[in-house]
């Protein structure tokens, strides 16, 4: 079966992708009792939430903001904490990679955790501020990155 990329639409998939989220990125560094499961801006038309699965297995999500001007937001990375160091997150960057081409985007930012900065260097991206004011909550301790397809 291999790995699969789902954009996210069935209530079994949202529970997966919510608890991915909000344990790897919220509660794993401290932040308990804030994720919001009903933030409105993740079911907006330009938003893609994704959850990576392997054999039917969700082992990771992320979300792919797609803009007008030919750019995409590589958002909220997180591969589960059992699985990360395996490859999954290179697997989850080339994927959504294909689906930000197949939306016409030419240009790809992130705003990296300081702990996943040498991964994004070692795939291809590169130092670059995009939006000084998409560094708060948490993405304060970010820093931007972007990366041409």
């Amino acid at each position: 079966m291999g790995y699969t990329l789902i954009e996210v639409t069935e209530p079994a998939d949202w529970q997966a992708y919510h608890a991915i989220r909000r344990q790897e990125l919220f509660e794993a560094r401290g932040r308990h009792g804030v994720y919001d499961e009903n933030y409105p801006g993740e079911r907006a038309d330009n938003m893609h939430p994704y959850l990576l699965k392997l054999d039917g297995r969700p082992l990771g999500t992320t979300r792919l903001d797609v803009r007008e001007d030919r750019s995409a937001i590589f958002r909220l990375v997180a591969i589960t904490a059992a699985e990360q160091g395996r490859g999954h997150g290179r697997v989850l960057a080339q994927m959504v990679e294909e689906r930000a081409r197949a939306f016409g985007a030419s240009i790809l930012y992130v705003n990296a955790a300081v702990t996943a900065v040498g991964f994004y260097q070692a795939t291809g991206w590169h130092d670059h501020v995009w939006d000084p004011s998409e560094l708060v909550g948490i993405a304060t301790a970010c820093q931007q990155m972007r990366k041409l397809l």
